[in-house]
């Protein structure tokens, strides 16, 4: 989307500005640009913006733009979470994943050592603009992706969000839209705009009562205490985050069942729904082994929060659809990790 901005680089982003079609006086506009991906979340990019705001020039008056995905949106919110004590922020969004479930949250990180999301801040941007015509122009996989998420929210709300999720991986709906078998995989902007407001509704609705995410607001780490260490296994681009998320849920759901906590019957179920998904995009070959996967998933961020002993591991976890285990230890139930691996294996 490299002329996007042209408008406005033409008038200001030379330093000066000037009367265009926009209308008007346009400030200086100057662009850092960024690799995609997890690449992008690291000390090194992160240093690299705070040393160019700096040579710039920004000062505490200056707006910070985020534009591009959801990795693009964490880095670049942490670093306007800590340029001058915190400045002014804006995301535009430019994958379905970013929009609904990236810029709806208040996190900001990058990755560190190995790790997924192990450094970052709390930072609230002043505005968010979604265009949902980026999507149009989204590889599969990252539409997928944003997906992925939508999977988990709609195995941990239920109701209307399983609802619109199913309809959205319906081979009837894919078919009719077009005109194939059920095979090919097309969303318009009415179905796109159906799963944003879905998505951004499951955000909102619970984290409003919990923006910091320290109760209620962890559920939504359904899945990924698998799902980081799998995409840190395959390496930084290789699994789409959604994708890895409803990979993560499947090993969760394994291990309620295991337990005793999700009956055979809400599991299938469960599974099913996952399925809808992940049958359009199974985990590439080679894989990576199973100690590798076991090893950075002990590793995980939210370890600690649960007191885990060192055989046991944390994830949220599930009775059925729509139905959350509550624990006091920010909705997180520890449990042994050799039933990850056995679902690993």
């Amino acid at each position: 989307h490299g002329d996007y901005f042209t408008p406005m680089m033409e008038c200001g982003g030379s330093g000066g500005s000037g009367d265009t079609s926009l209308g008007g006086s346009v400030p200086p506009l100057n662009k850092f640009v960024l690799p995609g991906g997890d690449e992008a979340k690291s000390w090194d990019y992160l240093s690299q913006l705070v040393e160019w705001g700096f040579s710039i020039g920004a000062t505490k008056k200056s707006l910070i733009v985020a534009f591009g995905g959801g990795a693009l949106m964490n880095v670049t919110g942490l670093f306007a979470s800590i340029f001058y004590r915190g400045s002014k922020l804006i995301y535009v969004p430019t994958t379905l994943l970013a929009m609904h479930d990236v810029t709806t949250s208040l996190k900001t990180s990058i990755c560190h050592n190995g790790r997924k999301n192990n450094i970052g801040s709390f930072y609230a941007p002043l505005k968010i603009l979604i265009d949902v015509g980026f999507c149009r122009t989204l590889q599969r996989a990252e539409l997928f992706s944003g997906l992925g998420e939508l999977a988990k929210n709609a195995a941990l709300l239920g109701g209307q969000h399983a609802e619109g999720f199913r309809k959205a991986l319906s081979s009837d709906r894919i078919n009719a839209d077009a005109g194939g078998s059920g095979d090919e995989f097309t969303m318009d902007d009415r179905m796109l705009m159906e799963l944003l407001a879905l998505g951004i509704d499951a955000k909102m609705s619970v984290l409003a009562n919990d923006a910091y995410e320290k109760n209620c607001g962890m559920i939504f780490e359904y899945g990924h205490t698998v799902s980081h260490a799998i995409e840190k296994a395959y390496g930084d681009g290789v699994i789409p985050h959604g994708l890895g998320v409803t990979y993560g849920m499947l090993s969760s759901s394994y291990a309620a069942e295991q337990l005793g906590i999700m009956d055979k019957a809400s599991r299938q179920e469960h599974d099913d729904l996952c399925w809808l998904l992940l049958r359009r995009w199974p985990l590439p070959e080679p894989r990576p082994s199973v100690q590798k996967v076991m090893g950075l998933a002990m590793r995980d961020s939210k370890r600690g929060i649960t007191s885990e002993a060192e055989d046991e591991i944390s994830d949220v976890l599930l009775r059925s659809m729509g139905d959350i285990v509550p624990t006091p230890t920010s909705m997180l139930s520890k449990f042994p990790c050799k039933l990850i691996e056995e679902w690993l294996i």
